[in-house]
């Protein structure tokens, strides 16, 4: 640093331009690594499925996986790919998704022509503890495996707004 004679004998140190840059850079580091901190894009546990009696369900009672985000966390589902159904003109297979139950309301709807979509972050959210389903509707050809995959960002449910 500089050293400046002020008036009346007194030393001062004052930071150089160099100096200056540097500590703001730090801080400018710091700040961004605090912003950062939490959220963690993730690849989606792949699901697997089997078609049984020309049905397909995909949940923890069928012997798929359990996917969801852990207590205390949530996910914002950015892409979802649902690949091995059977495309056609007139009757494609048809899967739609759900949250924790086949039973409530789905919240997506895949099939044969049109099985992967891509979301904005907060369009389609899982808190902690839920679970995504996956059920064919109707006639269902398809007979091999039936894979799920896709991408998602974690983050602490107490860092919500960090998805905005």
């Amino acid at each position: 640093m500089p050293k400046v004679t002020l008036q009346g004998g007194t030393h001062l140190e004052i930071p150089n331009r160099d100096e200056n840059r540097e500590d703001v850079a730090r801080v400018m580091d710091e700040r961004e690594l605090v912003q950062a901190r939490g959220v963690k894009w993730m690849r989606l546990p792949e699901m697997y499925g089997t078609p049984a009696a020309s049905a397909l369900v995909m949940d923890e009672a069928h012997g798929t996986l359990v996917v969801g985000p852990e207590q205390g966390y949530t996910w914002s589902l950015m892409r979802i790919v649902v690949d091995g159904l059977t495309a056609s003109s007139t009757a494609p297979d048809i899967v739609n998704m759900y949250r924790n139950s086949i039973n409530s309301a789905p919240l997506w709807q895949f099939n044969g022509n049109s099985f992967g979509y891509t979301w904005g972050k907060l369009q389609m959210t899982l808190k902690g503890g839920d679970t995504l389903k996956f059920q064919s509707v109707g006639t269902f050809a398809a007979t091999g495996r039936i894979r799920v995959s896709g991408e998602l960002i974690e983050v602490p449910a107490e860092m919500d707004w960090k998805l905005i």
